[in-house]
C-alpha cells in the first residue's frame, strides 16, 4: 500500500501579504536602530561648536538680586513738569558654580518710573570671580529732578503716582545692563515701596526688602 508524502498546506495570498509586511516592518526597525547612533553623532558634531563654549568654557550668566533698596522721595511738580526723586539700591551677584572664571563688566543701572527714566545711568565697578563662594554687591544711588515732556508723558506720570498712592505701593523699575564673559545680558528689577513710608520732604525712607531681577530685552542704558 503506497503512502503519499505530507505536503504543506497552500499559502493564501492574504497570509503571504501579512508576512511580507512583517518582514518590511522588521527591516525598517533594524535600519532605524542602525541609523539612530549615526544621527546622534551628527547632531553632536553640528551642535558642539556652539554648545561647548557655553557649557564648558564659561558659566551661564548670573541674574542679579536686589539685596535692599530705599526710596526717600518721589513726587511730581506739575508747574515745572519735573519728577523729584531720591532712591538707592544694592545689587547682589551670586557667584556662579564651577571652576571657571566669571567676569562682569560694563555694569550699569538706571531707574525709571511710569516709563520715565530718572536721571542718568550709574556705572558700577566690574566683578571677577572664580569658583563658588560669597556673592558680590554693588550699591547705586540716584537723586535729583527729571524733566518730563508736557502732555501725554506728564499725564502718565501723574496718573501712575495717583494710582500707586491709592494702592499703597510705589513701583520703581531699575534696568541693569551687564557684559558677562563677553556676552551682553540685560535685566529688569521691579522695586515695591510702601507709599505711606515716603515723606514729602525726603526725611523718611521706604524700604524694599529685596527680590530677584528677571531677564530683559537689550536696551540702551
Amino acid at each position: 500500500m503506497s503512502t503519499e508524502p505530507n505536503l504543506p498546506p497552500p499559502v493564501s495570498p492574504r497570509g503571504a501579504g501579512a508576512r511580507r509586511r512583517q518582514c518590511v516592518a522588521a527591516a525598517a526597525a533594524a535600519t532605524a536602530a542602525c541609523l539612530a547612533p549615526l544621527a546622534v553623532l551628527l547632531a553632536v558634531l553640528v551642535l558642539a561648536p556652539s554648545l561647548l563654549p557655553r557649557l564648558l568654557l564659561r558659566p551661564h550668566h548670573v541674574v542679579p538680586y536686589v539685596a535692599s533698596a530705599e526710596l526717600r522721595l518721589l513726587s511730581f511738580d506739575a508747574a515745572a513738569s519735573t519728577v523729584v526723586y531720591n532712591l538707592s539700591a544694592t545689587l547682589r551677584f551670586d557667584s556662579p558654580s564651577g571652576l571657571y572664571t566669571w567676569r562682569c563688566t560694563a555694569l550699569r543701572a538706571a531707574p525709571s518710573y511710569a516709563g520715565q527714566r530718572l536721571g542718568d545711568a550709574t556705572a558700577l565697578p566690574g566683578i571677577t570671580r572664580r569658583g563658588a563662594g560669597a556673592g558680590d554687591t554693588r550699591a547705586a544711588a540716584w537723586a535729583g529732578t527729571q524733566r518730563v515732556p508736557p502732555g501725554r508723558r506728564a499725564r502718565a506720570v501723574t496718573a501712575a503716582l495717583a494710582r500707586d498712592r491709592a494702592v499703597g505701593w510705589y513701583a520703581v523699575k531699575v534696568d541693569v545692563a551687564t557684559v558677562q564673559n563677553g556676552a551682553e545680558s540685560d535685566f529688569a528689577c521691579v522695586l515695591s515701596f510702601p507709599a505711606a513710608a515716603v515723606a514729602h520732604n525726603g526725611s523718611a525712607a521706604a524700604v524694599f526688602d529685596g527680590g530677584r531681577c528677571v531677564d530683559a530685552v537689550r536696551c540702551d542704558i
